[in-house]
């Protein structure tokens, strides 16, 4: 039996880095195109797109694209390498360090 797909390591990657990728994508897109014109749309003297659909499409998936690479690089530094070093190994060090634990609590 296999199990749930938030249990999986694809299914965690879907929920936690494309879906707010998604939303994101949403909102920039609707942010950028409340501004700007797609149909006066120049860049570098290329007309992008001969329709506003198609400038809405392309936008979108740009946005999303942007917002994903985000968001998996968050999630990638987020999964760490395992347990922090103990620098205070022997008992002597930890010791001498104990009144200085409580320091900003």
């Amino acid at each position: 039996m296999s199990k749930p797909i938030g249990d999986r390591r694809t299914g965690r990657f879907l929920m936690q880095v494309l879906w707010p990728a998604f939303l994101m994508s949403i909102v920039a897109e609707g942010l950028f195109f409340s501004m700007i014109d797609p149909i006066e749309l120049d860049i570098v003297g290329l007309h992008l797109a001969s329709s506003r659909e198609a400038s809405y499409t392309v936008g979108f998936f740009v946005f999303w694209a942007l917002f994903t690479a985000s968001s998996g690089l968050t999630y990638l530094l987020g999964q760490g390498s395992g347990r922090p070093p103990d620098l205070l190994d022997d008992s002597d060090a930890r010791d001498k360090h104990a009144d200085k634990a409580l320091i900003g609590r």
